[in-house]
């Protein structure tokens, strides 16, 4: 296997062009070739608790690139993206044998993956992705190795290995404000390679001469050009024809966005309009002590201040006190401030100075929590519990349950919840990010698709017989990040599995022609399988939310939540009344009530979907239509687009757990069989390597021999060819369960005549169990039946094989997928 062709980036022959033009040794050679084969190796984000992270479908390398966060590394990856001295570049990168001094003077020799291997036309560099917080945070320590000189940081023991092999290093800091650089990176790269039209490139010619003579902002080019949008601006930006203020400005706005054709006159302009921004978002800096007394401090300057106005007017003597009190108030508004800073007692500080603990009371309250944040404590009482042995171990006595508590308080509550509730329980006390460090909604309809599932909470009515076994299905819905539009959704029985993510996808391109450039999902297993993975390669980068983090994903979240509560919860047969428990009646519950088809409530389903939610008006008062309208007029549609057709159909098909081949029967997939024409020829002369169903029609299978995708079919292709995509759906989804509901009735008649066999056995008399030789048929050998077995496979149980050593296939390929449910048939139920 080549390797290079999977990782993408310089190809072997341009990397060792580019070592001879830098002058590297064979060592640094050497070790640049193991950290490539090595990059990517390693799992990123498996345990993060707050990063997102990002499979970035890379222009510049021809392959995915995984980095793990969509705030620091993302944005760095899309620099490089966007700048022409990048050749390619290699993520999580292992250096091994970097040498650092501890604090105790000893050298310590340990490794580290290191973000990013970066080949330019002019070097190649290390990179370590890092925001100014933790990187201020860890120059705190004390003998800290992060140091920073000038504008730029350093971290010796990195920049000193990578000297040694004729490499840079280099320290990357994220901007303090990431969402606007963020949202604007990724709609520039959003249209990185779009071939543009003769007409958009005339629109463009002119522009830029326009921006030759002076810099103009995105409105004014509009109004001056016609036909030129925000669009044709994302183009010049991505293409390095012109630049702007990308870090501090988002370029929605296009009446303050502003063009240039000098790239250090952007970035200028850039850093100062990003220092202003920065000091209106700063934290505040109060000076005026008004502002910052207590209320009994305020409340006493006002009745003091009063005191001096009477004094002063004659109604009350002029004491000592109050005339010191008239000084400090002439000195107040001389300074600037009201007078009754002059009067601001200073009770608020009065009370203890220190701690009124004793030692070891502090020492057993710190024992205690952390107990507690561990997670080997988990309720209060037993906190008490553990603080009084902690301080009977140190010979003192327990402090009142009310300080400990308030010590208990003061904790981080993540700590606790993250030891006690994984990482569901961080994300349930985890507290809001800042609106200053988000990352900001795409601009472009059709750029970004979050996509989630959930029950829908409803029993359906048996509409395909009396004792359906699934009275509850799982729906997917896709949202549109720009517009909140509902883009796609589907719906299926059973738990949540690729099936659901396949078919939702293709109702994506039925309804709208084209892809999503990326898709946001959680980290469930059908949204993890490889088949997502291979569907998305050279496609659509895919970003994974934290585990359990339904915050990221809070749009689709929104959507299944009205989904829910506007469909589900009206109509017969809706869960809510068990979600209440026992407070509500039995006749109430789901079972009883559910009396609403699956077609019915597919309807209801579809049509609030597409019908209500994007006409009803958000937070701003503009619904998701009145958005999608105003973004497709300034930036046009940011997808991909994408034909229907049987590349897109076999894509879009699931590649079944076990499938194998007979010669002359076909492809046996989930114990059905799938026959045409061609494909018998096609068997005469070479194996099949790969099978899929599809997703939505049980009668078709695509199989891949010979080089070639051939199409084959369930001998029940002609009862249903001509049913509705619903019904076919249908019976996609209810076939394996009727097969699973067939081999349990099966097993109940087999397990039924078996005891009244051994009811009528153990009736005879004993001496006829003894007499085995009397039998006439026990008497007969074993291989006179041979040929009736032998043709017995060969009559109407095609899926029946019986005969020993003969199995009725030659190859078995067993594709295991641990998030698919659905039970396979025994041999012989189906043909």
């Amino acid at each position: 296997m080549n390797v290079q062709r999977e990782l993408g980036g310089p190809s072997a022959a341009e990397r060792e062009e580019l070592y001879a033009r830098f002058g590297m040794t064979s060592r640094g050679i050497e070790e640049v070739e193991r950290m490539i084969a090595d990059s990517g190796l390693r799992p990123v984000g498996k345990s993060a608790l707050t990063n997102v992270r990002v499979s970035l479908q890379s222009t510049k390398n021809q392959a995915a690139r995984v980095v793990e966060s969509h705030t620091c590394e993302l944005v760095f990856a899309y620099e490089l993206e966007l700048d022409p001295n990048v050749l390619g570049y290699f993520v999580q990168v292992a250096c091994r044998q970097i040498s650092r001094t501890t604090s105790s003077g000893r050298n310590h020799i340990s490794s580290a993956h290191l973000d990013f291997l970066v080949f330019r036309k002019d070097g190649i560099e290390l990179v370590e992705c890092k925001t100014s917080s933790w990187l201020v945070y860890e120059a705190s320590k004390p003998e800290a190795k992060w140091v920073k000189a000038g504008d730029c940081w350093r971290y010796a023991p990195y920049g000193e290995w990578a000297a040694q092999f004729g490499l840079t290093f280099r320290v990357w800091v994220a901007p303090e404000l990431p969402g606007v650089y963020l949202q604007n990176l990724e709609a520039c790269y959003a249209l990185v390679g779009v071939d543009l039209t003769a007409a958009e490139q005339l629109v463009i010619d002119r522009a830029q001469k326009m921006l030759s003579r002076q810099p103009a902002s995105i409105e004014e080019l509009a109004t001056a050009i016609p036909g030129f949008t925000t669009r044709q601006a994302l183009w010049m930006l991505a293409s390095r024809k012109v630049y702007g203020p990308l870090v501090s400005t988002p370029v929605v706005l296009a009446d303050k966005f502003f063009l240039y054709t000098c790239d250090i006159q952007a970035r200028e302009v850039d850093a100062t309009l990003l220092r202003a921004n920065a000091g209106l978002l700063a934290d505040a800096v109060v000076h005026d002590p008004l502002l910052k007394a207590s209320a009994t401090d305020r409340k006493r300057a006002i009745k003091s201040y009063a005191e001096l106005q009477e004094a002063l007017a004659g109604k009350a003597p002029l004491t000592k006190r109050l005339r010191g009190l008239a000084k400090a108030v002439a000195a107040a508004v001389a300074a600037g401030f009201s007078p009754l800073v002059g009067c601001l007692t200073k009770f608020a500080n009065s009370g203890n100075r220190s701690s009124r603990l004793l030692p070891e009371q502090e020492q057993a309250a710190a024992a205690a929590l952390l107990a507690w944040n561990r997670g080997k404590v988990q309720l209060v009482r037993h906190l008490d519990y553990v603080f009084a042995d902690e301080c009977l171990k140190r010979g003192v006595a327990p402090i009142g349950k009310s300080r400990l508590d308030a010590l208990r308080r003061a904790e981080d509550p993540r700590r606790h919840a993250l030891a006690t509730g994984g990482f569901r329980g961080f994300h349930r006390v985890r507290p809001s990010t800042d609106p200053r460090f988000r990352s900001l909604p795409p601009i472009g309809y059709g750029h970004v698709l979050y996509v989630d599932s959930s029950v829908f909470d409803l029993r359906y009515a048996a509409d395909h017989g009396d004792d359906i076994p699934p009275p509850k299905a799982t729906f997917y819905v896709g949202i549109d990040g720009c517009t909140r539009m509902p883009m796609a959704h589907s719906l299926i029985f059973g738990p949540a599995r690729t099936d659901g993510l396949a078919l939702l996808l293709r109702e994506y391109v039925k309804r709208h022609g084209f892809l999503p450039k990326i898709i946001h999902l959680d980290r469930g297993s059908e949204n993890t399988s490889k088949w997502i993975t291979e569907f998305c390669d050279g496609r659509i980068t895919i970003r994974h939310s934290p585990t359990a983090g339904s915050a990221w994903n809070g749009i689709a979240e929104s959507a299944i939540k009205q989904i829910n509560g506007q469909v589900a919860h009206q109509l017969p047969g809706s869960t809510l009344p068990d979600q209440r428990g026992r407070s509500v009646d039995g006749r109430f519950k789901s079972k009883s009530q559910a009396r609403v088809a699956f077609t019915m409530a597919h309807e209801l389903f579809i049509q609030y979907l597409y019908e209500d939610l994007p006409r009803t008006p958000g937070q701003d008062d503009r619904c998701p239509i009145e958005v999608r309208d105003d973004a497709v007029q300034a930036i046009g549609v940011m997808g991909t687009p994408c034909e229907w057709n049987d590349d897109f159909l076999i894509r879009t098909s699931i590649r079944p757990r076990r499938w194998s081949f007979d010669k002359r029967k076909g492809v046996r997939v989930d114990s059905s069989w799938f026959v045409s024409d061609p494909l018998i020829t096609a068997l005469r002369t070479h194996a099949p390597g790969d099978a899929r169903a599809d997703c939505c029609d049980p009668t078709i299978c695509f199989v891949l021999i010979g080089g070639t995708w051939i199409k084959a079919f369930h001998c029940r292709v002609q009862s249903i060819a001509s049913a509705s995509d619903l019904e076919k759906l249908f019976a996609r989804l209810w076939w394996p369960i009727a097969r699973t509901n067939a081999r349990r009735g099966r097993d109940r008649i087999v397990r039924s005549r078996y005891d009244r066999h051994q009811l009528a056995i153990a009736a005879l008399p004993a001496t006829q169990h003894l007499a085995p030789s009397s039998d006439p048929v026990s008497s007969i050998e074993p291989t006179a039946f041979a040929p009736c077995i032998a043709s017995s496979g060969s009559g109407g149980h095609e899926g029946l094989d019986v005969s020993p050593g003969t199995p009725s296939t030659e190859e078995t390929h067993d594709n295991a997928l641990d998030f698919d449910s659905l039970e396979p048939l025994d041999e012989g139920e189906d043909s």
